[in-house]
């Protein structure tokens, strides 16, 4: 199924996730495209939509909240472990 972009909606999900690549690999096998056309349609899908930039961002913002997180909580653990042993 394609989207209103004239994308499928593989391709763009791709985009979506940050998986360039992906994207341009469904994309290629979907239509029967070359590396440089499909690679091309995929930057101009991109550029064409700058939120994407903005929720990639926010999304490796929030990966890198929860790393920190797991940090924290494993020292916390840590600490209480040996206070106890």
């Amino acid at each position: 199924m394609n989207t209103e972009s004239g994308l499928p909606a593989e391709v763009v999900d791709a985009i979506s996730a940050n998986r360039k690549i992906q994207a341009i690999k469904t994309l290629r096998e979907s239509r029967g495209l070359g590396l440089r056309e499909a690679k091309e349609m995929v930057e101009a899908y991109i550029r064409e939509n700058p939120n994407l930039s903005a929720h990639r961002r926010q999304e490796s913002e929030s990966g890198v909240g929860r790393l920190i997180l797991i940090a924290v909580i494993a020292a916390a653990g840590y600490v209480a472990y040996r206070l106890l042993v």
